[in-house]
């Protein structure tokens, strides 16, 4: 709190009286609350101060003592200008800031605007018995009708409004502001809500706010900056200055985001095609809570991915848990959710720091929030994917929670030939080792999984990813942006330059990339990397096509893991059941026997999904000296396939584990699997049953 009341006292010295001849503003808040008092209380108020009353309950609370009170109502007598009680006692440090608060809304005290305004005589009587009037029939905001029908200025207004709401009143024109806050609140998020970073001291985190009362944002920037939230209020005026000083534009005032006025937002229908819209900010802050609560769910759900989608006159509402998309029962959040379309797609984007008016160009963004997990606040990242369409914009957010972040290749659940044989290739000092399959197959959980396996402090890891999905303390992780020319490729050339051990690089996808990456290799470096190919021996087909020298190929390539993620039957409700003959006839020429399948029969603890959770299947392949011989002379591809069934753990033999262990079924086999596993799966099929 020091920082708070040291801001307040730059502009406490110009004192109340020079405040009410200052010029005026144009509010928008309603600065009094539900309980707005009448000249016909007023007329009827006790003599004896609320303070007083307050007092009683500072001593019944134990917060002060008998001397101290007095000696705080002595200095309120003494003052020339009326300051309440409780701000007299956090001045001197008898109370904290947020015990006033708690103790004046617990007991109803917390001193009333026309009443405050009366006492410092910034208004008469008769003039404000006249906004009353006028509050009736417009029901606008007591605060931005004395302002609008000249009877107080916006200055002199929020003097008093800090001492109604116990937060200070600052200058913004007197302060030096840090550039560097700019980086903390989002430029559109500040012009949205008008406020402005003042200061950012340890965890402390100060905002004036045009609109104090908007508790919603307050608390929005905690758990998005992760820092304690201070808020202060300065006219709007001098915000509109300071976000000009502060962002290098202007910045519109009057029509605050939190308060209870109309928002005017610009929406772009065409290239030349604008008109303005009206959003009240009722419908904002539902779209707030409606935004919380889909993320809640979807953490909760261990969803990795939330997918809204616009259609007619709805939102498309779904979530990718175990691999798969599906709609869960939102109840009247759906509701929500199709009555606020545009402003949930409007509330995420300002969460990724994206720009709200653009709309037809895609977009990219990511934030951070703090949950509670067992009692404990953790941060998780959300990364925000924003695609125009007919109806309007789709949104994509993944959701990267820390506790699911890979801690070494054991607890991949991988086969235990295959994490012997994985350790082992990870061991080599130098050569490439890749990680093959379809998006969504776990490529980047093994490729994290096996730094941190490789990581001791003697050694130096340097990454380079589109996007970092996950942060690690271990190595150094860089991200690939292509707009100003930071790929794949030259981050390659720039790490050979800072002596590292081991590179990771998150995909091979260009020529440029792939001979760079084997030429690390073959200078002492182990790297890790990935392609798309169906199964690991495809790999080699595919450095071919990106015109890898096929020596370099061979000398290099360690070896090639193939990998799916299979739903795991929900141990809760698992069945034996028969599977329909034709997929039966997919896997087995001749129906076995003695081999017993499962499924999911549906429950709470799935969701009636049948399934909970997911493992990692595998095939792993290191080539052998006739494999490196074929390779290394441009063989046909069918010959090095042919070979590499020496040194390869098929994927067959660990999905057969899974199957004979009831932990997955059919179904789902025939769903992940590649083609050519499930031939390789019947034809060694047929030779168990031929033996």
């Amino acid at each position: 709190m020091a920082t708070l009341w040291g801001l307040s006292a730059v502009a406490a010295t110009k004192g109340m009286e020079a405040n009410r001849t200052g010029g005026g503003g144009n509010s928008a808040l309603d600065f009094t609350g539900a309980r707005r008092p009448t000249s016909s209380k007023m007329a009827r108020m006790s003599p004896t101060p609320p303070e007083t009353r307050l007092g009683d309950l500072l001593l019944q609370e134990g917060l002060v003592t008998q001397a101290q009170l007095e000696a705080a109502l002595q200095e309120q007598r003494e003052r020339a200008a009326y300051v309440p009680l409780g701000q007299i006692l956090v001045a001197w440090k008898l109370i904290t800031p947020k015990q006033l608060t708690l103790l004046l809304e617990r007991a109803e005290k917390r001193p009333r605007l026309g009443e405050l305004l009366l006492r410092h005589g910034a208004i008469t009587q008769q003039r404000l018995d006249e906004a009353l009037r006028q509050q009736k029939l417009k029901h606008r905001p007591l605060g931005e009708l004395l302002v609008r029908m000249g009877f107080i200025t916006d200055e002199a207004l929020r003097q008093v409004l800090s001492i109604q709401l116990n937060i200070a009143y600052v200058d913004l024109d007197r302060v030096e502001l840090d550039r560097g806050l700019a980086r903390i609140i989002n430029r559109n998020y500040a012009r949205r809500h008008v406020l402005v970073p003042v200061s950012c001291l340890g965890q402390v985190l100060t905002v004036s706010m045009a609109d104090p009362t908007n508790s919603t944002v307050a608390d929005d920037l905690a758990r998005s900056t992760g820092h304690v939230v201070q808020v202060v209020t300065s006219t709007q005026e001098s915000i509109r200055r300071a976000f000009k000083r502060l962002y290098d534009e202007d910045v519109e005032v009057g029509a605050p985001g939190g308060g209870d006025d109309d928002l005017l937002e610009v929406t772009a229908t065409d290239e030349d095609d604008f008109r303005p819209r009206y959003v009240d900010a009722a419908t904002d802050r539902r779209a707030d809570a409606a935004v919380r609560q889909l993320l809640g769910l979807a953490l909760s759900k261990d969803a990795s991915d939330v997918h809204l989608e616009m259609l007619a006159g709805r939102l498309h509402t779904r979530f990718r848990i175990d691999g798969i998309l599906r709609e869960l029962d939102l109840g009247p959040l759906q509701r929500i959710c199709d009555e606020n379309a545009r402003e949930v797609v409007s509330r995420i984007k300002i969460l990724g720091k994206l720009d709200i008016a653009e709309r037809r160009r895609p977009q990219d963004g990511a934030f951070r929030a703090r949950v509670e997990r067992d009692g404990h606040p953790v941060n998780v990242d959300f990364r925000i994917s924003i695609l125009p369409g007919y109806y309007g914009e789709s949104v994509v957010v993944r959701v990267l929670d820390r506790r699911n972040a890979p801690t070494s290749i054991d607890r991949l659940g991988f086969s235990e030939r295959i994490t012997t044989r994985l350790k082992q290739l990870l061991g080599r000092p130098s050569g490439i080792l890749l990680i093959t399959g379809p998006t969504g197959s776990g490529k980047s959980t093994t490729l994290y999984a096996a730094l941190m396996t490789l990581y001791r402090p003697e050694i130096r890891i340097l990454t380079a990813e589109d996007p970092i999905e996950y942060v690690y303390e271990q190595f150094s992780q860089s991200e690939v942006n292509e707009r100003i020319g930071n790929t794949f490729a030259r981050y390659l050339r720039a790490f050979l330059r800072h002596d590292p051990e081991v590179i990771m690089i998150g995909e091979i996808r260009d020529e440029e990339t792939a001979e760079m990456a084997f030429r690390a290799a073959q200078t002492g470096h182990l790297l890790l990397s990935t392609l798309h190919t169906n199964d690991a021996i495809s790999a080699v087909t595919r450095l071919r096509d990106m015109n890898v020298d096929p020596n370099m190929l061979a000398s290099s390539l360690l070896g090639v893991l193939s990998q799916r993620l299979i739903r795991t039957v929900c141990p809760e409700c698992k069945e034996e059941y028969a599977p329909s003959a034709d997929l039966v006839r997919e896997f087995f020429p001749a129906s076995p026997e003695g081999l017993a399948f499962y499924r999911g029969r549906g429950c709470v603890h799935c969701d009636y999904s049948g399934y909970r959770g997911r493992s990692s299947v595998a095939e792993l392949w290191w080539p052998n000296e006739e494999d490196v011989i074929g390779i290394s002379k441009a063989a046909p591809f069918e010959r090095i396939r042919e070979s590499s069934r020496r040194t390869t753990i098929s994927m067959v033999d660990d999905v057969m584990d899974r199957l004979t262990a009831g932990k997955t079924n059919l179904e789902e086999l025939i769903r992940v699997l590649p083609y050519s596993s499930v031939y390789q799966f019947r034809q060694e099929a047929a030779g168990r049953a031929a033996s």
